[in-house]
């Protein structure tokens, strides 16, 4: 999909674009660690492409909602320009924010399994198989996530590309978002460099990062029932309170009193209270450490 918008991108722009790549340079590391497969300069023409074809496709779609909702020609214009440029600002702020959202994503991913894979690679490691081999079976293991995609690529690039090992643990070490991950691979470098026991290192790192995996599924159990105990007292205990107070204040109301009352409940019971669920949901699932 990429490719195909690339160069339908690149078609119609030309190089028109190129002056005003070099404002987005702060993009770059995030596209890196993301893993996205394209240049900066080919993610803003894209990205360029993406806003014109939403103008295009959204802009009439607005006009003639809006020219049958509006009696006025002009308010209606006005109002379609209007919800013209916030949808435009959204699909930019969406494409500026996706590599970095990307890289959270794979650095939550990277660290919540590399406990388990360095444990995996040390067990290889003591085998006495050479290092590449072992980047080579842990590429094909795809339960450990984004790490096995970083050990294919390592094992690509020198198996394909003529890489040699030494580099190839250095250029993945300088495009992934994880701090552990990069920390590992810039010491087994060291260990390969210096002829160190790397069975070795990988235990010692695998008990390492077995501890702080401890740590943060202590801290995220703690933070968990907080949030549980917010949930529960404030929504739903709240909800049932909201709904027992606004059935006997209808008891004495008028008939409008009644209607509001009712309108009210179920706002409260079909609009918030799901929406509110849904947000802990997601809460919940952006601060797990577990993959």
């Amino acid at each position: 999909m990429w490719e195909e918008i690339k160069n339908l991108s690149f078609k119609f722009f030309g190089r028109a674009l190129e002056p005003y790549v070099k404002n987005f340079d702060s993009i770059t590391p995030d596209l890196q660690k993301a893993n996205i497969n394209l240049s900066l300069t080919e993610y803003i023409y894209v990205m360029a492409f993406a806003i014109l074809a939403v103008f295009l496709i959204e802009f009439p779609i607005v006009v003639i909602i809006t020219t049958m909702l509006f009696k006025s020609a002009i308010i209606a214009f006005l109002f379609s320009i209007t919800s013209t440029i916030f949808i435009i600002l959204g699909v930019f702020f969406m494409f500026y924010t996706y590599p970095s959202s990307v890289a959270k994503s794979r650095k939550r991913n990277i660290d919540g399994t590399l406990p388990f894979a360095t444990t995996y690679m040390a067990t290889v490691a003591s085998s006495g198989a050479p290092p590449i081999t072992m980047f080579r079976v842990l590429g094909k293991f795809k339960e450990y996530g984004e790490i096995s995609k970083e050990a294919e690529t390592i094992y690509r690039d020198v198996s394909a590309f003529g890489m040699d090992i030494m580099s190839s643990i250095k250029k993945t070490a300088s495009r992934t978002p994880s701090a552990q991950f990069k920390e590992l691979l810039w010491g087994m470098e060291t260990v390969l460099t210096t002829g160190s026991d790397l069975s070795d290192y990988l235990h010692g790192k695998s008990r390492l990062f077995m501890q702080e995996q401890k740590r943060r599924l202590q801290q995220f159990s703690n933070t968990l029932s907080i949030l549980i105990e917010i949930y529960l007292t404030i929504i739903l205990v709240g909800s049932i309170f909201f709904v027992i107070m606004t059935a006997l204040m209808s008891i004495f109301g008028g008939g409008d009193t009644n209607l509001f009352l009712s309108f009210a409940q179920f706002i409260v019971i079909l609009v918030v209270l799901p929406v509110v669920s849904l947000g802990f949901i997601f809460l919940i699932k952006r601060i797990s450490p577990t993959v």
